[in-house]
């Protein structure tokens, strides 16, 4: 695991969910938002590490 990279976009990624929890109205909040930036943390990261990989490679 690339730890660094892992905990640079972690804190990010967090305050944006505790932001959207706290200003959403509670009849519109979902966990499915809160999922939708747990996939966006995850995308972002495995790109991330592909990217790298792509530069190592030249």
């Amino acid at each position: 695991m690339h730890k660094k990279k892992y905990f640079t976009l972690l804190p990010l990624f967090l305050i944006l969910a505790i932001i959207l929890a706290y200003t959403l109205p509670n009849d519109t909040k979902s966990y499915a938002l809160l999922a939708l930036l747990a996939i966006a943390f995850w995308i972002t990261y495995y790109i991330w590490i592909y990217i790298e990989k792509q530069k190592k490679n030249e």
